[in-house]
């Protein structure tokens, strides 16, 4: 017997029904990003793997235990990509986009690579989409890109759904003075830790402990030393003015000082998207001035955020979000006899070029077997010809819903199905479901 084989494990295939909600998707981040006056960037599958250690910290989760790293012929280590905003980074450094007009407003849709835990809600294969605005260091773009953020999920019906939890982690003098404090304050509260948070404590990943895992866990993250605790009179104005801007918006949000990044390259504004009652992650973002200097670029602020599309389609679906469904097909061409099998083709090629969804001409089946295959196929109507229609230069029409069939000359067999269907440019229109062309 042969291999009865499976995706790889924490991977899953797209099906067809699947990609309405990824064409969905993808059609309102366009829309958003192109209105905004963000324009798209593809960056590679992978990188050097020591680009990922410079951003995101060799101490980091992801560079320990969740990357996909391989040597090539050469012996030169690359990583799949975990994240996409490093690789922008590093473009925008390489191509020297600093040298044109700042900020740079960038979007992305790609697939990213972890080794997650197979209970995670993260696949190890997963398409994420996001946003980075690079060269400035303003409070009012960190307010722009949370409102974009907001926008996008409101589109995707999902918004209602969701709650905006806000803090600042400071400057990187804030968070050195406030790491010594969590130092202090979990030292001697071992007992008090589950076995994979003493790990982290032993290895000084503080910020990762304020991820509690277990309820004893969750009582001391509300007693440890806050953030806001040891921020500086600039860190504190910059939050400042970051929410007072937020206010104009109108929008719904909780300062939540418990909120700390784990990724190195962050600073001052950090934010999340999660589902209401549940805290799942939906959409993260905030600022990291200082990583375009750490990977060899300019001193230039940034600021973006990133989210990943399977669980934003989770979300919608688990609140019956409904999307367009635009696999559709109209019509399909039955064909039996010789005569009428040669014919038959160039008919569906006409009805295609006249932009109708029509399939048929399919193997050697009688009549009756293709008219089957029609129903499964869920066509409102089938066109019948057989050798004797041919000579008579007619086409039999059928409609698959009532089943009366009605008899029309060739040459009217197009302007018969316009009057049917109704034109293709209706059907096709470039107009989006938003609106817009």
């Amino acid at each position: 017997m042969p291999k009865h084989f499976k995706a790889p494990s924490g991977t899953k295939d797209i099906l067809p029904q699947e990609h309405d909600y990824f064409t969905f998707v993808k059609k309102v981040i366009r829309h958003r990003f192109r209105q905004s006056g963000f324009r798209r960037i593809s960056t590679p599958l992978f990188e050097e793997s020591t680009l990922f250690e410079h951003s995101l910290g060799t101490a980091s989760e992801i560079i320990q235990k969740e990357m996909y790293s391989f040597k090539d012929r050469h012996g030169r280590e690359f990583s799949l990509r975990p994240e996409i905003t490093t690789g922008v980074v590093r473009s925008f450094i390489q191509n020297k986009l600093y040298e044109t007009a700042l900020p740079v407003e960038l979007y992305y849709i790609g697939k990213c690579f972890r080794f997650e835990r197979p209970k995670s809600r993260t696949q190890r294969s997963f398409w994420q989409f996001g946003a980075e605005v690079l060269g400035e260091s303003d409070p009012s773009v960190d307010a722009q890109v949370m409102y974009l953020g907001h926008r996008i999920l409101t589109d995707l019906g999902i918004r209602d759904h969701c709650e905006l939890h806000i803090n600042t982690i400071g400057s990187e003098e804030d968070r050195k003075k406030y790491l010594d404090a969590l130092a202090n304050f979990y030292t001697g509260k071992e007992r008090t830790l589950s076995p994979v948070s003493r790990e982290k404590l032993e290895q000084k990943k503080y910020l990762s402990l304020l991820s509690p895992q277990t309820e004893d866990e969750e009582i001391l993250v509300k007693m440890a030393p806050k953030i806001t605790d040891f921020l500086s009179a600039e860190s504190r104005a910059f939050f400042d003015e970051t929410l007072t801007y937020l206010n104009s918006f109108g929008i719904k949000y909780t300062i939540d000082p418990t909120l700390i990044r784990p990724v190195e390259y962050y600073s001052h504004t950090v934010f999340e998207f999660t589902e209401a009652k549940t805290r799942h992650k939906l959409l993260v973002g905030g600022r990291y001035d200082g990583l375009i200097k750490k990977i060899g670029g300019p001193d230039l602020g940034a600021s973006g955020f990133a989210a990943g599309m399977e669980r934003v389609i989770e979300m919608m679906k688990r609140h019956s979000v409904k999307v367009p469904h635009k696999d559709f097909l109209q019509i399909f061409v039955a064909a039996t006899g010789p005569i009428a099998k040669k014919q038959a083709l160039p008919i569906l090629i006409k009805l295609r070029e006249h932009g109708f969804h029509a399939l048929g001409v399919l193997g050697k089946a009688s009549m009756q077997e293709q008219l089957s295959r029609a129903e499964k196929f869920g066509v409102p109507y089938s066109l019948l010809v057989g050798d004797l229609e041919i000579k008579k230069k007619k086409i039999l029409v059928r409609d698959m819903k009532s089943g009366k069939t009605e008899e029309i000359p060739m040459e009217k067999m197009l302007d018969h199905m316009d009057k049917l269907l109704g034109a293709p440019k209706a059907l096709d229109s470039t107009v989006d479901f938003l609106g817009h062309n």
